[in-house]
């Protein structure tokens, strides 16, 4: 995933979620990291959801759609539900996905890192691996649009407005609104998209039914 072909198009909604969340140095915001974990596997099943892999019924029951996608993260995640989570409740498919794929966050950070976007640093033994942003003009490419939709008042993608709603129960805020002033329109934003993107996730329900 490099800087020229990272239009956003064709990135997982995980990977632009965790590029809003990190700093230059790869670290979340203080208090947000267990926020984010769940976030990205949110992130996951809602990318599921949009292509039309799986379902949410009315009742919040999770289930696998016939057609496993070509993406190896993703087509991991479609096994997951569909081996071992299928039929339980959105917010329990959500907590116990991490641990059937080999934990959200270390995956989409392999791929980031793999696509030459973050860097995988170990100072030492005794010191945990981090993963600096290296490619720091594909990071921005994805703060401008998560900005942009934040704070405008145009329409929003479906993979745009998923990560805009994520980002407030993740304590990101301060990341897709850095003006204070901008604040109180882009909390008020996240809330109008948060619709958008309950209704992307459960498209294909309602087409089905």
């Amino acid at each position: 995933m490099a800087a020229a072909d990272i239009s956003v198009h064709g990135v997982l909604i995980a990977e632009m979620l965790l590029l809003v969340a990190v700093n230059d140095k790869g670290r979340v915001p203080f208090g947000s990291d267990s926020f984010v974990n769940i976030g990205l596997t949110g992130a996951l099943l809602a990318e599921l959801a949009i292509d039309g892999r799986l379902t949410i019924d009315a009742d919040e029951t999770v289930r696998a759609g016939d057609t496993r996608p070509g993406d190896a993260l993703l087509a991991d995640a479609y096994d997951a539900v569909r081996e071992h989570l299928e039929g339980r409740k959105a917010k329990r498919v959500i907590g116990g996905l991490s641990r059937h794929i080999g934990g959200s966050r270390d995956r989409v950070v392999d791929r980031l890192v793999e696509g030459g976007v973050l860097g995988r640093d170990r100072p030492s033994a005794f010191r945990p691996t981090r993963h600096p942003v290296r490619d720091r003009a594909a990071r921005q490419a994805v703060l401008d649009q998560v900005r942009a939709a934040a704070t405008g008042d145009g329409p929003v993608r479906p993979d745009i407005a998923v990560v805009l709603a994520l980002t407030g129960p993740c304590r990101l805020l301060e990341r897709v609104a850095p003006e204070r002033g901008t604040r109180g329109e882009a909390k008020r934003r996240i809330a109008r998209v948060e619709l958008i993107a309950a209704v992307a996730a459960t498209a294909t329900t309602i087409a089905a039914s």
